[in-house]
């Protein structure tokens, strides 16, 4: 928050008083001496979220300085701001009183996407770019250096690069001819005067090195290759299911539950990393009325769309490529992280309210948006392009009243965690089952005297599986049997 009033100063200040120090958004520089270098706290606050710097006031007693050169003050801040910086900054700098001084205050904003990494021009780009974190300013990494200039250009292109190692032959020859199969069937226009080969090049699917060899692109092996692995071995996703709700529980007796290295292409990994999700919650039937719905801890259609989400928009950079996607399962949520933030001026914010989403790696999104994929949750495209993934993500949690998942963004990487499914809200009309045994069973009772094709029906599971939990039932003498044993009208009640 800037402080442009005197009643403003005076509340900062006693929160400073109460926690002893500076603050992520606040800097105290007495000024006693002379302006003072604030040109890496100036970059700093530029390159996070803003934050004031206010001089004539002692950090470690929080009294003013008397007789302080309110003129020089404001002209060095001023000069500092316009240059020593690249790019200049539009400080906001004002004279306030305090406690009978006066104290100069300079207000920083935050710079936009396309203006970070605002910089100190006598260390350059690479060593003086800085940012704030807790009370102190400190040097970005050259990989934060450099996601900021990618988010500058609104244009990333590592995807889109050459693997020089590759053949054709590594590319997936069935998953490529479907994708070809595909994009005919449901373009139109030029497309389909392209032969397969130029069609190819077109997607980025592959390109030619400098000696005029075909050779995959990174989002053509991502996409449709046979083991992208073989050139990207940390480009996997990490699975790991927890006993606590504390990653490094000291007092667990197992580290995990399960844990698994997944790789293969995105589409397989999407596909294996649902599955080991699935694998590891809790599966039941929600018993409506007469008709059953299957529930699980979290809903598996919106698992998917953040999986999937991970893997397209993560950080396809050298750098970024020596980390996996970690999915992680603890008892009370499930958190999925990519490698490399939010891209471009896309905000947490914008995914809540619907903004269309800015593609980070658009070559292998516009690739996987006619990649086939399918499992027993759903079936579709692995991506639509259509910027539905976060708006599905959303919906399937409210249908399941499910509160919505946490995002949280940096420059180094981006996480949406989901909070598991509790049964204890008083609103609804439903229970859990623990299986489809009871599930069959509840039905009946609701139903009256329902018969095998009635409860298949309401329940949306087969007649076998029915007739299979049925038997069960008239085992253990919890229904009775209305009607001769093999007649299609056999019916049932509750005993």
């Amino acid at each position: 928050m800037a402080i442009s009033t005197e009643t403003q100063l005076a509340e900062v200040i006693e929160r400073l008083k109460a926690v002893g120090t500076d603050v992520a958004d606040v800097e105290l520089k007495s000024g006693r001496e002379g302006f003072p270098e604030s040109a890496r706290t100036m970059s700093a606050f530029s390159n996070t979220h803003g934050g004031t710097i206010v001089y004539g006031i002692r950090e470690n007693t929080f009294h003013p300085v008397r007789d302080l050169d309110v003129k020089a003050i404001q002209n060095g801040c001023a000069q500092a701001a316009r240059e020593q910086l690249e790019p200049p900054i539009m400080a906001d700098i004002r004279v306030l009183p305090f406690e009978g001084s006066s104290v100069v205050v300079a207000n920083i904003p935050e710079a936009s996407p396309r203006q970070k990494p605002v910089y100190v021009r006598r260390e350059g780009r690479q060593r003086g770019s800085y940012l704030r974190t807790g009370d102190g300013d400190h040097a970005l990494t050259l990989y934060e250096v450099d996601r900021l200039v990618e988010n500058e250009r609104r244009h990333a292109t590592h995807d889109m690069a050459l693997v020089h190692d590759a053949i054709l032959d590594d590319l997936d020859a069935a998953a490529l001819e479907q994708w070809i199969r595909r994009i005919r069937l449901h373009a139109f226009g030029r497309v389909q005067t392209l032969s397969d080969e130029e069609l190819m090049l077109n997607r980025r699917v592959i390109a030619w090195d400098d000696e005029g060899v075909l050779r995959p692109t990174m989002a053509g092996l991502l996409a449709l290759g046979t083991y992208p692995q073989k050139f990207f071995p940390r480009i996997r996703v990490t699975f790991a299911s927890y006993p606590s709700p504390i990653k490094a529980d000291a007092t667990a007796t197992q580290r995990y539950l399960d844990r698994l290295e997944i790789d293969g292409n995105i589409p397989e990994m999407v596909v294996a990393t649902v599955a080991a999700i699935s694998r590891n919650i809790r599966h039941g039937a929600v018993i409506e009325g007469a008709l059953r719905h299957d529930v699980t801890d979290y809903p598996l259609v919106a698992v998917r769309e953040a999986v999937a989400n991970a893997l397209l928009h993560r950080d396809y950079s050298p750098e970024g490529t020596a980390s996996p996607v970690l999915v992680e399962l603890y008892p009370n949520r499930l958190e999925i992280t990519n490698p490399g933030g939010l891209f471009g001026s896309l905000t947490v914010h914008d995914l809540l309210v619907g903004a269309f989403p800015v593609a980070r790696n658009a070559a292998l999104s516009n690739i996987l948006g006619d990649v086939a994929y399918s499992s027993p949750e759903d079936e579709g495209n692995v991506v639509e392009n259509l910027g539905t993934g976060m708006r599905i993500i959303l919906e399937e949690l409210e249908r399941s009243g499910m509160r919505p998942p946490l995002m949280e963004n940096s420059l180094d990487w981006f996480s949406i965690t989901f909070f598991r499914r509790t049964d204890e809200n008083p609103d609804r009309r439903a229970y859990v089952m623990d299986d489809r045994r009871n599930a069959v069973l509840q039905s009946v009772r609701k139903m009256g005297e329902p018969s095998a094709r009635d409860l298949s029906q309401a329940l949306g599971v087969s007649l076998q599986t029915v007739r299979k939990y049925l038997n069960e039932l008239l085992e253990s003498g919890e229904i009775v049997p209305i009607g001769k044993p093999h007649s299609p009208n056999r019916r049932y009640r509750a005993s």
